[in-house]
């Protein structure tokens, strides 16, 4: 599994390098490309992962923790950036500490390696973590670029907010959908991924000249590499302990790289893009290391 695993995130990785030639190659806009995501195709995922999960009510208990775990890493993050930024700088990396490519980069793995149930939880967990970046996460970002007012207005027009309680209320009511209809939503979720990879690239592809800004890098990828990680798997190995199939989940999900949508929200709010860009393709590409290794570990022990 380890090997697969390695040769699927290459793949992953490939495809933000097809959206870096193509960036260059037809000037694409990734702004546009990232409202898409944000506004039309992410609340299409969402609601079909809902509808479409075996799992009953109690595997809310996943998005739940996703969430409140999301959440409490991301303040840290915004304290410990304050140390070193007083401009917006602070608020993306905030934003970037609480949050992982669970969707864009995580779900392709976790549909290809793992069983229904274990599907089922990482749903869920996804859902929790999206549910962060559009609340949570979306309000610490645009505080960046927008006042407190300005924040919150953004934050309640999220779709996705809305395509999730739908997707729940739907699944409560045991609303069944036509064969038709459900493989019309399917085709949102490989658009998902691949254009969320691809924006990664065409956001580097519109700079003639990239400058990378070490200290931001160097500090994001030790807070997603090292410090999410270790706290993530520890939290749930000895302080809420779970079964190991629970924790292969937990351990993947963790050990993602920085968001895509880190990149995509960036880019909506205009919010050092270049930076975020950059940022992600680096935590990206150590993930060919780190996301293996997470895994042995929670295997072996």
């Amino acid at each position: 599994m380890i090997f697969e695993v390695v040769i699927r995130v290459f793949l992953l990785i490939t495809i933000s390098i097809i959206g870096w030639g193509v960036g260059k190659k037809f000037e694409l806009d990734s702004k546009d490309i990232s409202t898409l995501l944000v506004y039309i195709i992410s609340p299409f995922v969402i609601f079909y992962s809902i509808i479409e999960s075996p799992a009953n009510w109690t595997y809310l208990k996943f998005s739940l923790g996703a969430f409140l775990l999301a959440s409490f890493m991301a303040v840290a993050g915004l304290l410990f950036a304050r140390c070193f930024w007083k401009d917006s700088r602070v608020n993306l990396f905030g934003f970037a500490a609480g949050t992982g490519n669970t969707g864009y980069f995580a779900l392709p793995l976790i549909l290809a390696i793992f069983d229904k149930t274990q599907i089922a939880m990482a749903i869920f967990i996804i859902i929790g973590i999206n549910l962060y970046e559009f609340t949570v996460g979306y309000l610490i970002t645009a505080k960046g670029s927008l006042n407190i007012k300005e924040s919150i207005l953004k934050a309640i027009k999220m779709p996705i907010l809305y395509a999730a309680f739908l997707g729940m209320i739907f699944k409560y009511l045991d609303i069944q959908f036509d064969e038709v209809f459900l493989s019309f939503l399917a085709n949102f979720k490989g658009a998902y991924s691949v254009l969320g990879m691809m924006t990664i690239g065409i956001t580097i592809a519109k700079f003639s000249k990239i400058e990378i800004d070490w200290l931001f890098s160097v500090l994001a990828l030790a807070w997603k590499h090292l410090i999410y990680p270790v706290f993530g798997i520890l939290i749930f190995m000895f302080i809420f302990p779970v079964n190991k199939q629970i924790l292969q989940i937990v351990a993947l999900m963790v050990a993602t790289p920085m968001a895509g949508n880190v990149v995509v929200i960036s880019n909506t709010l205009g919010l050092h893009p270049e930076k975020a860009a950059t940022s992600v393709m680096l935590s990206t590409m150590l993930a060919l290391i780190t996301v293996p290794i997470a895994l042995f570990f929670v295997m072996k022990f």
